[in-house]
């Protein structure tokens, strides 16, 4: 789950830096040619954020003292789709003209991203932030074409393997995958096999976040 912390009072600066957030990934999918589907799912992470700081999905309070606490608003994002969102981002920005504070914004939300992995998986987590640096090498309507099969695979699998496979499910984005999966598990050991993802785009299994 990603979540923002905005203080309660106001209009606080930290609400008006999503604002810019919301404003700058709708920038670079209209901007960019390396993204072709204006609609699809990197804006996606747009919506997400306009949500968590609006508050219309989960809220709660995080306290550093009796008298200092503030108003957590937060939304729940997959890590698989999460971490290919940021890589196209990446990616489209060398793509079309940007300033200093395009760069600003997307070094920070990089920063927040390796942060929660490094905290969530430390030992694998500079293996899956090589992998998001990867997704560039492959085309978006790859990634587009691929990704709901990975997202359906992360979340059949037990809450608790979830993160232990992130690293292998994000080498499934890379264009020599397929290449690394004939070789066999001698070139790429423990590789997750093609047919352990179901084609095409189908509603999702619910499950516990």
């Amino acid at each position: 789950a990603l979540r923002f912390t905005i203080p309660p009072s106001g209009r606080p600066k930290s609400d008006r830096l999503l604002d810019r957030l919301h404003t700058f990934i709708h920038h670079v999918v209209e901007e960019s040619g390396y993204i072709e589907d204006k609609e699809g799912f990197v804006l996606g992470l747009a919506y997400d954020v306009r949500k968590a700081f609006q508050g219309q999905r989960s809220q709660d309070y995080r306290a550093h003292s009796e008298d200092d606490r503030c108003r957590i608003y937060g939304v729940e994002v997959l890590w698989p789709v999460l971490l290919v969102q940021i890589g196209v981002l990446r990616q489209a920005m060398a793509f079309m003209p940007t300033n200093k504070l395009d760069q600003a914004l997307m070094f920070e939300l990089e920063y927040v991203v390796e942060s929660a992995l490094r905290t969530a998986i430390p030992v694998t987590a500079d293996e899956v932030i090589h992998r998001i640096g990867c997704i560039g090498s492959a085309s978006y309507m790859h990634l587009d074409s691929v990704l709901d099969s990975r997202c359906r695979y992360f979340i059949e699998l037990p809450a608790k393997q979830r993160l232990k496979t992130l690293p292998k499910l994000m080498e499934t984005f890379d264009p020599m995958y397929g290449f690394w999966a004939d070789a066999g598990s001698g070139m790429r050991p423990g590789i997750i096999p093609p047919d352990a993802f179901v084609d095409g785009r189908q509603e999702w299994p619910d499950f516990k976040w």
